[in-house]
């Protein structure tokens, strides 16, 4: 049996970075390659990342 799920992810993320670099474009890079390493340990299932951005 095929099921899907849509989930909501929050995450808070903390890290040392100089003043004038982009932190959110770093971090959402950074959460995309965690998402697909995570992906690749369950093939079975397949991850679409539909949208990734900085609350306000």
């Amino acid at each position: 049996m095929k099921k899907a799920i849509s989930l909501d992810v929050r995450l808070w993320i903390e890290g040392e970075d100089e003043p004038a670099h982009d932190f959110a474009q770093s971090t959402t890079k950074a959460v995309r390659d965690i998402i697909e390493a995570g992906a690749a340990k369950h093939p079975a299932l397949t991850i679409e990342i539909r949208s990734i951005g900085e609350r306000s």
